[in-house]
């Protein structure tokens, strides 16, 4: 693979041109165009959910998603020779197909699983993207999209770096062939070089496929901030993280209570600014891993994607992302999000549901906010090593309004560096985790 420059990369994504006003859209679409919701992070027994690819699917096309991506680490599933044992035991990682789950499996495909014996166990062959994605796609109504999960952690402090690819269906060089998370022990590989890394190839990919592609940061605070926002300013070429996928077991440090997957959105994008770079967008996601014999742990259809495009397909649905005409959610829905570009307002207008209050909060970072920052060390726990948090100024995130209804609207002041909207309801969530939201929430992309 040719080694792409850094200037290479930034050109290929857009960071001049065309790509820079991605954070800087003016109109809202035209008529033609409709809402679609997606989920971009799931996983089957390619890798660690607990499902087979076709019951995952079924599963959020019968929910009514319209597009989903599965996402497995460090393989994608184009070996049509993948035989799987159906074992008692249920235990290890990643986790043995369990005789309960293919018993669903079989009760509801049928004369489509394909099994066999082999030294006395019983061997279940999983389809592949291929098979599945002619079994299940129906133009205009469903999309299955090819992805990876890029899976990494560095020791000593076992820091995890995962990263999601969408709509390139192969594994890039770094990971491919190996465990499904891989350990980066080369010299000088920390978290922000694995990222470029693996942006790198991700680009190089897309370009040798030419096929459209996204990448997205995951998780930042899980297993417990291993992904800092320095990480992300020093790699401006990604343009997506999850503001929301699950949570963390770790509570927030007292001293570092404020530090959320919001503000880590700000301080990206509030440094992002001073440089001229792209802004970060932020989605929802499941992240499922559990589909059958679902634990109190598990999401599903917690947080999603709703993209506004002209039509169901792989270049529709990636364009209007990389384009910011998206917003993430746990449950509440827009009617409408317009940015007017010749008087730099945010419009947003709610979907209310019956009986439901609804708070829209305007957020902003000022030109001159205070850059300095402390850092907050944690001691190593169990199921985690040492982390410094670094805490930044309040003075990145602010909000500059707040309103009690289903509509609002936001008129940019000349020191804004940009806008985005947050609408908290007054439903409660159902997934109770540390950085998750207590209530349904929805979150518009950053304007400039």
């Amino acid at each position: 693979m040719a080694h792409l420059t850094r200037r290479d990369l930034l050109r290929a994504i857009g960071y001049s041109g065309m790509g820079m006003l991605a954070g800087c859209r003016t109109q809202r679409p035209a008529a033609a165009a409709g809402w679609y919701r997606g989920n971009l992070h799931m996983h089957t027994y390619w890798s660690d959910g607990k499902a087979f690819p076709e019951q995952a699917i079924s599963i959020y096309k019968n929910l009514g998603y319209d597009f989903i991506c599965l996402s497995d680490h460090n393989v994608f599933a184009d070996d049509p020779g993948c035989w799987r044992p159906v074992g008692d035991k249920l235990k290890g990682w990643p986790p043995p197909v369990g005789k309960e789950i293919f018993e669903e499996y079989r009760k509801e495909f049928g004369g489509e699983v394909e099994t066999r014996q082999e030294d006395g166990r019983a061997l279940v062959r999983l389809k592949t993207y291929k098979e599945m994605a002619r079994r299940f796609n129906e133009s205009g109504k469903f999309l299955l999209l090819p992805g990876v999960e890029i899976t990494q952690h560095i020791p000593p402090h076992n820091v995890q770096v995962h990263m999601n690819y969408v709509n390139l269906p192969d594994v890039i060089p770094f990971v491919k062939g190996g465990p499904l998370n891989k350990l980066v022990t080369e010299e000088g590989m920390d978290a922000s070089n694995i990222i470029r890394k693996d942006a790198e190839e991700v680009q190089a990919m897309s370009a040798k496929m030419r096929r459209p592609s996204l990448l997205t940061l995951n998780h930042p605070q899980w297993i417990y901030w291993d992904i800092l926002p320095q990480n992300l300013i020093d790699n401006p070429e990604v343009r997506f993280f999850e503001v929301c996928n699950g949570g963390s077991a770790f509570e927030p440090h007292p001293e570092a209570a404020n530090v959320s997957t919001d503000s880590f959105w700000d301080t990206i994008n509030a440094f992002r600014s001073l440089h001229g770079a792209p802004l970060l967008f932020g989605i929802g996601t499941d992240d499922t891993h559990n589909y059958i014999n679902r634990t109190a742990n598990q999401r599903l259809a917690d947080a999603w994607v709703m993209v506004r495009c002209t039509g169901l397909t792989p270049e529709s649905l990636i364009s209007a992302m990389l384009a910011g005409d998206f917003y993430a959610t746990t449950g509440v829905t827009l009617e409408d999000v317009a940015f007017k570009r010749s008087s730099r307002t945010l419009s947003v207008r709610v979907k209310a549901a019956p009986e439901v209050k609804y708070r829209i909060s305007f957020i902003t970072t000022k030109r001159g906010f205070d850059q300095s920052v402390r850092t907050v060390h944690c001691p190593a726990v169990k199921g985690r090593g040492d982390r410094t948090i670094p805490v930044y100024s309040n003075e990145i995130g602010k909000t500059v309004k707040r309103v009690e209804g289903s509509e609002a609207a936001y008129r940019m002041a000349p020191d804004d560096l940009y806008v985005r909207a947050k609408i908290e309801s007054s439903v409660p969530s159902r997934y109770k985790s540390n950085f998750h939201p207590i209530v349904e929430v929805a979150w518009t992309q950053p304007y400039a």
